[in-house]
């Protein structure tokens, strides 16, 4: 094997709307493209309109995304050399690569598997190929030892067969105040960022701003997802509805001045894999109350309180308590901003050698 590493990235989650597996996939492909030790291009089952211009050369299968999936649900082919062309690894982004020890799978949970109810059925479908992959010795990264643990658990995979490297956290960009203060509709108010699905549980914040002082507001903040309509018929339901503020589309600077000056970030999730918001708030300094889901619990327990998933009177409670003291533990923030794209493309690289050699 050669020294550089030919590495196949599944660039799919670059086309569309951005989303939190867009941010990690565009974060890893211009880090890897800065490595010497790393020759990436790209590839996409399929592509709906023209390849974006991404600055890699990229492989795009004549196949339908959607038949690629049936077939490998049971057998081998379309093979890594026909997916991604001439490379030593493929990696699959999201769930899907070739059925082959030449695969790694970045899995970012396994929400698919263990809540099938929590996604759309395209999401669903995906289930069927990862177990094939994993039994014909795909490798598997997780963002998390917690997703890792629950591979295991679930899949019954090797822990051989598993590697765990976080992703890592942008600094969010400089954003004025006022820009944040006339989208929340006033000086103190809590946000919760994120598409709005079951399993981020939305609801529980909306439930928790009546019992926060009356000069505080909450804004939710994100694309709508399977739980919009529970969200807005709680939102009209509250007593506290007048200090509640739904934004569903926000430019770049608008996303970061809420996450800059918000009182507090509110991450209520059941489920997560990874858990990117109450990160990206902590590292410049903005208080979070969270629970402990996904890789929360191993990075930040120590020094931020996490509540138990689901308990809205405990997470109302540490909503009250942090409104009034929103200090931020700058070794938190500190530890957060340790975690860049080198810091990860070089353990990413590593296990691209380990996938190779053992291929190979």
């Amino acid at each position: 094997m050669n020294e550089v590493v030919r590495v196949g990235l599944d660039v799919t989650p670059l086309i569309g709307a951005p989303s939190g597996i867009h941010q990690v996939t565009r974060g890893l492909l211009d880090a890897l493209i800065e490595r010497d030790d790393v020759d990436v291009s790209g590839w996409m089952l399929s592509a709906r309109g023209a390849v974006p211009d991404l600055g890699i050369d990229v492989h795009t299968s004549r196949l339908p995304a959607r038949v690629v999936q049936r077939l490998w649900q049971h057998g081998s082919r379309p093979g890594v050399r026909s997916v991604a062309g001439e490379v030593d690894v493929a990696h699959g982004t999201n769930f899907l690569a070739p059925p082959s020890p030449r695969s790694i799978i970045s899995v970012q949970d396994l929400t698919p598997i263990t809540h099938p109810e929590w996604v759309q059925p395209a999401v669903r479908a995906k289930a069927g190929a990862l177990r094939h992959a994993v039994e014909r010795g795909a490798m598997i990264h997780t963002s998390s030892e917690a997703v890792a643990d629950e591979v295991v658990r679930t899949l019954g995979t090797d822990e051989a067969q598993i590697a765990v490297v976080h992703h890592a956290v942008n600094e969010v960009a400089d954003a004025p105040r006022d820009l944040a203060v006339t989208l929340a509709g006033s000086e103190r108010f809590v946000l919760v960022m994120g598409t709005v699905e079951r399993r981020k549980n939305v609801t529980a914040a909306v439930s928790a701003i009546a019992a926060l002082p009356k000069e505080v507001n909450l804004v939710i903040a994100g694309t709508a997802g399977n739980d919009e309509q529970a969200t807005r018929q709680a939102i009209a339901e509250s007593s506290a509805s007048e200090r509640i503020r739904r934004i569903e589309n926000l430019s770049g600077e608008q996303h970061a001045a809420l996450v800059r000056h918000a009182s507090v970030l509110c991450f209520p999730s059941l489920y997560e894999g990874f858990g990117l918001p109450p990160l990206e708030a902590l590292r410049v300094g903005t208080a979070v109350v969270a629970t402990a889901v996904g890789a929360l619990p191993e990075l930040i327990s120590d020094r931020v309180p996490l509540v138990p998933p689901g308990d809205t009177v405990a997470l109302t409670e540490a909503l009250a308590a942090v409104v009034e003291d929103p200090s931020v533990d700058q070794v938190v923030t500190d530890r957060i901003a340790a975690m860049t794209w080198a810091r990860a493309t070089a353990e990413m690289a590593s296990v691209y050698r380990r996938v190779a050699t053992r291929a190979g």
